[in-house]
């Protein structure tokens, strides 16, 4: 004979019996009276009008010593009081007791054996097995089940317990009712990494010192009973997601099965992968180019710097940032213009960066006019900022003249700390997830610009200028031309002209806004080169 300490419990065994000879298969409860949280279920099925349960699955749940013999087909274990031994295909049932005396005794029908698990009729053996236990064990025909422990009162509580089964493509629950409870309700509510699903039973009393003694496991982590005069609620901490749950009647019982649906494997791995790709796709869209800040450089009681001709900057700036505005709005329907004034007015430095912030903008662009700081300077041509400390005298000036307007300002003193290179360590950290694309901008810029005008490209150059610090996205100061110098004067104050400038800057836009985007769909960085 081989020893067993305790059998594999086995759940809807598959039966070598003929299927003709077989009705459906069912799980038969165990009920726990005295300690809820061992309920559970054994295997069960109906043969000529006789009820089996496994008795394999019993005597593991009850944590009996249980010697096997599968040679000869014969189960022998130990109760309290005496030894049972059972053969397949066979009635009889013979029992030792303490004495070694031996008797037999007959079940109403013979032993089956199947799918290595032996099944007793239920109703003839559980009478002869109560004997032989000091637990109280009985059957219930009526409300089929098998209870342990002294029974408690039907009229006490409706609902007495609950049962936990694992399935291929779920969990199961089994709450034991004394009585048909028909109107029920359920939903699910996912929380976090995890899904409560609450159960509303109307017209119920439930023993809830009996349910709150009921070990959680590794999936229903939490047990909650709630009584109200006319229901009770019974809420389950669920491990992960659920799919569903469905509630129907045990059949042949008063009880209720809760069937929960939760995702397989490999549901879960496309889930994951689907809420991946919306994560990357959101990033993306987050971080598309669709909102372009224009900022018209001076306005209202500053007029920057003014031509031999009487041309004043704000003017020019005012002309292109409104012709560069149409052309975006026209060509690149999906990409919002903001722009920090569309009038002659004065606006502050530090808010025409705030501005561009609270609109979300994904591009700035300052535009500006330039003057030689002295008389029959003939310099002339575009140039392009970015913000960082100047590295030449011409641009430490440059910068310091378009920052004169601050002093416009009420309280400028506090508001502006002076550029030193210090600071600007700190500034160019903050702003250092987008110098990389304001680089990338600038040289686009200043290729579209030479290329598309007759003005002197003077490259990309970098200075402090206030403007550009507030705002916290890619950001350019563009001196489109100098109104000291007649020749980039006369195209500055031209309509023709600005026209001009303006869409150079909006091809610039048109490309950096191709080759930014395709860079994010493609995971890498925006090249120089002309598209």
């Amino acid at each position: 004979m081989t020893s067993w300490n305790s059998l594999r419990r086995i759940l809807f065994p598959l039966f070598l019996i003929s299927a003709s000879s077989v009705s459906a298969q069912y799980m038969l409860p165990v009920h726990f009276t005295q300690e809820p949280s061992r309920n559970t279920t054994i295997g069960m099925f109906h043969r000529s009008g006789v009820t089996y349960c496994s008795l394999t699955d019993l005597v593991d749940v009850l944590h009996l010593p249980v010697r096997y013999d599968a040679e000869v087909q014969v189960l022998e274990f130990q109760t309290d009081f005496f030894r049972m031994r059972l053969s397949s295909n066979n009635p009889f049932v013979v029992i030792t007791d303490e004495k070694q005396a031996a008797s037999i005794v007959q079940l109403s029908a013979q032993v089956l054996y199947a799918a290595t698990a032996f099944f007793v009729p239920v109703e003839s053996f559980i009478s002869l097995f109560d004997q032989g236990m000091q637990t109280e064990i009985s059957y219930d025909r009526v409300n089929p089940r098998i209870t342990v422990g002294p029974a408690v009162p039907s009229s006490l509580f409706d609902v007495t317990g609950l049962a936990f089964e694992q399935k291929s493509n779920g969990h199961l629950i089994r709450i034991f009712c004394t009585k048909n409870l028909p109107d029920y309700e359920s939903w699910l509510k996912p929380m976090g990494n995890d899904t409560w699903l609450y159960i509303t039973l109307a017209d119920a009393k439930a023993n809830i010192a009996a349910i709150n003694r009921i070990k959680t496991t590794d999936f229903i982590k939490k047990i909650l009973v709630f009584q109200s005069p006319t229901s009770v609620q019974l809420t389950f901490k669920l491990k992960g997601q659920v799919n569903s749950t469905e509630l129907m009647p045990a059949e042949g019982s008063n009880d209720i099965l809760v069937a929960i649906h939760t995702p397989t494997k490999e549901q879960l791995a496309l889930r994951k992968e689907r809420s991946t790709k919306r994560s990357v796709e959101d990033e993306r869209k987050r971080w598309m180019l669709d909102v372009v800040v224009i900022d018209a450089g001076h306005g209202g009681d500053d007029p920057g710097t003014i031509g031999a001709m009487k041309t004043k900057e704000k003017d020019v700036t005012l002309g292109i940032a409104l012709k560069l505005g149409r052309l975006i709005e026209k060509h690149l329907p999906s990409t919002k213009v903001v722009y920090t004034r569309t009038t002659d007015e004065f606006v502050e430095l530090y808010r025409r960066g705030q501005i561009a912030n609270q609109a979300g903008g994904k591009l700035f662009i300052s535009i500006h006019c330039n003057a030689a700081p002295r008389k029959r300077d003939e310099t002339k041509g575009f140039e392009i900022y970015l913000l960082r400390p100047g590295k030449t005298e011409d641009a430490i000036h440059i910068a310091e003249r378009e920052n004169e307007a601050v002093k416009l300002e009420k309280g400028y003193e506090q508001r502006y700390q002076k550029l030193t290179e210090e600071n600007f360590i700190l500034l160019t950290m903050a702003q250092s997830a987008y110098m990389k694309y304001s680089e990338q901008f600038a040289d686009i810029l200043q290729q579209e610009m030479g290329r598309y005008l007759g003005i002197l490209n003077n490259g990309v150059k970098q200075a402090g200028f206030y403007v550009l610090v507030g705002a916290s996205m890619p950001n350019v100061l563009l001196e489109a031309g100098y109104l000291s110098n007649k020749q980039d004067e006369h195209i500055l104050r031209s309509a023709q002209g600005q026209q001009r400038i303006a869409e150079a800057v909006f091809n610039a836009v048109k490309r950096y806004k191709l080759e930014y985007e395709r860079s994010l769909e493609e995971g890498k960085e925006l090249g120089s080169s002309a598209k």
